[in-house]
């Protein structure tokens, strides 16, 4: 029996709100996942309105396209990176957009499906990848990567204990490879304490990993660059983070903007999910929106 697997879109109203100021204008979905923002921003458009939606996995894509026509919404698809938007916006006929939005991170597939290897809270292979055509896999870096760039990306993912972490990686494997999300989640816990109120030890570590895999901060900071160059002025765009490290970056990438001039910061502070969206879904908890918008081309 096949599971079905669902995901609840983070701040969905304040990001819709925020986007959508031209109801006949183009948006693009730079992280279409499973629908949930695309699926607002249509209905909020008029009939000439259109949303182009992109997704770097196919599994995602098969899905997306499902839930839309189950909706009777459309939207235009495309499987490809959203750090290639100035690739893919041409190929698409599409010369000026009203509004762009990156909601980062993973979907809730991504972590609940254990053959994707996202979490050490089921058994999977060591995986990872957003894409299947991405080469590099978390098992490549923890099996083959030397001490000196696992400690390193471990050590910037914010575990103060990265390099005790990574000698345990290099001295196990020169006994046993390292197979599984569990082999190295297990292997963490054996030298660390499990507190019910502290994240898990292997928290940082399985962040790190998934950040070089997909190199999603790269892949972040060309997305924002790529995007403004097909910016309407009025348009805006809107970024949801998850966690420290994407968050300085769009921070300060947009503070850089402002001052370099012909933006303006709409969200001074993040907008953050309300303690009702929390209580209902608690991955949403450390999601932080903000929004800049464009005010001369």
């Amino acid at each position: 029996m096949t599971k079905h697997y669902t995901h609840e879109p983070v701040l969905p109203k304040e990001t819709v709100d925020h986007l959508v100021t031209d109801k006949n204008g183009i948006y693009v979905d730079g992280t279409l996942g499973m629908a949930g923002h695309t699926s607002r921003i249509i209905s909020e458009l008029n009939k000439k309105g259109r949303v182009l939606a992109i997704d770097w996995d196919p599994e995602m894509i098969g899905l997306a396209k499902k839930r839309l026509s189950d909706q009777g919404k459309e939207a235009t698809i495309v499987q490809g990176n959203f750090a290639d938007i100035d690739e893919i916006l041409p190929r698409e006929n599409i010369t000026k957009v009203s509004g762009v939005l990156f909601d980062l991170g993973v979907s809730s597939l991504h972590f609940d499906k254990p053959s994707r290897g996202f979490s050490f809270k089921h058994d999977g292979p060591l995986d990872m990848r957003i894409s299947p055509e991405n080469p590099l896999t978390a098992y490549t870096i923890i099996n083959k990567w030397p001490y000196e760039q696992i400690e390193h990306l471990i050590r910037i993912s914010g575990e103060r204990f990265s390099s005790k972490i990574t000698k345990l990686i290099v001295r196990e494997r020169e006994k046993n490879t390292i197979v599984s999300t569990s082999d190295l989640k297990n292997l963490i816990e054996k030298h660390f304490i499990v507190r019910q109120d502290k994240i898990h030890p292997a928290t940082r570590t399985f962040l790190a990993l998934r950040l070089a895999v997909n190199s999603e901060l790269d892949n972040l900071l060309k997305g924002i660059h790529s995007a403004t160059h097909f910016m309407a002025k009025g348009s805006r765009m809107c970024i949801i983070t998850f966690h420290s490290l994407e968050d300085r970056i769009v921070k300060e990438t947009f503070k850089s903007m402002v001052k370099l001039g012909g933006w303006e910061l709409i969200t001074k502070k993040p907008v953050k999910p309300s303690d009702e969206e929390v209580a209902g879904n608690k991955r949403a908890r450390s999601a932080k929106l903000r929004v800049i918008e464009r005010t001369e081309v």
